[in-house]
């Protein structure tokens, strides 16, 4: 029987207000050909989340983990799943063949806990680790079973229940990677818009003032998405290179002779000056 979770309506209604005031924004501080494209992404976003909302939904018998957030839907195999990992409001699953896949379910600031959203993560996160060990114990169990029937004998039990192996080095790469370029695009469109807000209002202090803070303001976030995601691609790689250099073995402990290989030439010499005497 699947499982369903679904973001509270509180949350759409949220969603459209935010999108709305940023159309307006957009249309009103920034030149045609910038503000309408922009306005044009927060309509659809907000109208995904309006019909479609967020959700998670476990479908043992399909075998399928699906995360969905507006017109956005990622379906992830329940035996593929390595880790799961619940960070407060966000629960992230880890595979065997890509990065990580993370949703916010669904408290995720204090407006939220201002309007009651509920906090489902730990919820959510145990009922995917309970689904996991069970697709992944199905998936022994068949394989066991046929291993017996091709080989005509009786296969132990005692095969590890565990799931495939975490590749940590290539979903570790690709996670860093996606998560630098989204940082460095969003930096870049800000740093961008914040160049071309319009600054000049004649006659119109209240206007002029608007538009100077929302410049500093796209400016400052802007640079700092630029830097973390300069911080983010320079501490990846050294993590990365850590780790390999953590799993790969010694040259001197691989090239380095074993204590008791090294004293039977001894012990056989003992033994022959033993015999002549």
């Amino acid at each position: 029987m699947a499982q369903r979770w679904r973001c509270p309506t509180v949350l759409r209604v949220k969603t459209d207000v935010i999108a709305v005031i940023g159309a307006v924004v957009a249309l009103v501080f920034l030149p045609l050909w910038f503000g309408l494209p922009v306005a044009v992404l927060l309509a659809l976003w907000a109208a995904g989340m309006t019909v479609f909302g967020s959700s998670v939904v476990i479908n043992p018998e399909a075998g399928l983990l699906v995360f969905g957030m507006g017109l956005i839907t990622r379906r992830v195999r329940l035996t593929d799943i390595t880790a799961v990992l619940v960070d407060r409001s966000k629960v992230s699953v880890a595979r065997s063949a890509g990065g990580e896949i993370s949703l916010y379910a669904w408290r995720t600031s204090a407006l939220d806990r201002w309007l009651h959203v509920p906090a489902e993560a730990d919820e959510i996160g145990h009922a995917i680790s309970a689904a996991v060990a069970l697709a992944q114990d199905a998936k022994r169990r068949a394989a066991e079973a046929n291993a017996a029937g091709s080989s005509g004998e009786n296969v132990g039990t005692e095969a590890d229940p565990a799931g495939p192996p975490v590749r940590v080095g290539s979903a570790a790469r690709t996670r860093s990677t996606l998560a630098t370029a989204l940082l460095g695009c969003a930096g870049l469109v800000a740093l961008g818009a914040a160049l071309v807000v319009r600054v000049r209002w004649h006659d119109d202090p209240v206007m002029t003032t608007l538009g100077v803070i929302l410049a500093l303001a796209l400016g400052v976030c802007g640079l700092f998405y630029l830097l973390a995601a300069l911080w983010l691609l320079l501490t990846g790689r050294a993590g990365l290179a850590a780790a390999d250099r953590a799993a790969s073995p010694a040259p001197d402990d691989a090239a380095s002779p074993a204590p008791d290989d090294a004293a039977s030439p001894a012990s056989d010499r003992a033994g022959s000056r033993a015999g002549a005497a």
